[in-house]
């Protein structure tokens, strides 16, 4: 299996210019992968309205539900991850003020075990 992502800076944008130094590969490329479909909100973008987690409506949620709520989005998401073959877990942690939402995950991929990653959604 050979994956190829267009390569993110450290913040989410894509990058350009430099040939095939603009693109992930094995490792990196999933890893990317699972970043930006974290990071992408529900009807937000034009190429892809059906796409994404629904974070307006969940990260709003302030019922009991609204943690297990984005667990379950969470996971649906990266079982899609091309590479992703294991999710071993995910994790929340809620922060008021700055209001902000961080996700923590373990998965097995087509390369490696026990990749870790987090994401701040805000």
């Amino acid at each position: 299996m050979s994956m190829i992502f267009r390569g993110i800076t450290a913040t989410s944008d894509w990058t350009f210019g430099r040939g095939r130094s603009s693109y992930f590969t094995r490792e990196q490329a999933i890893a990317a992968n699972i970043r930006t479909r974290l990071l992408f909100f529900l009807n937000d973008c034009f190429f892809a309205m059906n796409f994404g987690v629904d974070w307006w409506n969940l990260l709003g949620a302030k019922n009991p539900t609204a943690e297990a709520n984005i667990l379950l989005q969470t996971r649906a998401m990266l079982a899609k991850c091309e590479g992703v073959v294991r999710i071993n877990s995910v994790s929340t942690q809620m922060q008021a003020i700055p209001r902000r939402l961080t996700l923590s995950y373990n998965v097995d991929t087509t390369f490696s075990r026990n990749v870790t990653g987090a994401v701040q959604i805000s």
